[in-house]
């Protein structure tokens, strides 16, 4: 049998929650993580990725490289380091902070420049009352129908793994229209 390895990339907003989706879906991860010193970054919480998280997994026999990028604007040069060789991605948006959607479709558009990856968006947080519904995430960020919109909330782990399975599914799908395109 042959195993199968995927890179993975978790991105969005500052506070979107990537740090904690990476370590519910890895367990142990290696993170970046250092202290904030701006009052307003503060205010929501006490550290940011500076670098990036990094873990792995097995899910359904695929081993997964799972990077998870900061968040913040002043280190995005990482995403270009983190977004070499991924076979997809995952953006998490904060569903329950609607300031945050701006920069979210910044950074999608960003991801979106790398080529035709695929990818799903994760509508997070839903376990907090007046979340954006999925559906309302599709509409401002202008995702097309194609691409999956899911519900997640990343303190479950079972939410985690079921929006990583779509992904899988996804690449696979495109690996498949690939090796059917090069027989022909």
């Amino acid at each position: 049998m042959i195993r199968r390895i995927y890179k993975i990339v978790v991105t969005g907003a500052f506070n979107s929650g990537k740090t904690t989706f990476v370590r519910n879906l890895c367990g142990r991860i290696l993170n970046t993580d250092r202290r904030l010193y701006l009052d307003r970054e503060r205010s929501v919480k006490e550290t940011t990725t500076v670098a990036l998280d990094f873990g792995t997994v097995s899910i359904d026999g695929r081993t997964l490289y799972i990077f998870g990028t900061p968040g913040q604007l002043r280190f995005s040069f990482m995403w270009d380091v983190l977004s070499r060789g991924m076979h997809g991605f995952i953006l998490l948006v904060d569903s329950n902070d609607r300031d945050s959607i701006p920069i979210a479709k910044f950074i999608y558009r960003h991801f979106k420049s790398y080529g035709n990856h695929p990818h799903v968006i994760g509508a997070n947080k839903q376990d907090i009352e007046n979340s954006l519904p999925p559906d309302d995430v599709r509409l401002l960020l202008e995702i097309p129908e194609n691409i999956p919109v899911l519900p997640v909330v990343s303190l479950d782990k079972s939410s985690v793994i079921s929006v990583i399975r779509v992904l899988i599914r996804e690449i696979e799908k495109k690996e498949m229209l690939q090796h059917t395109h090069s027989l022909l």
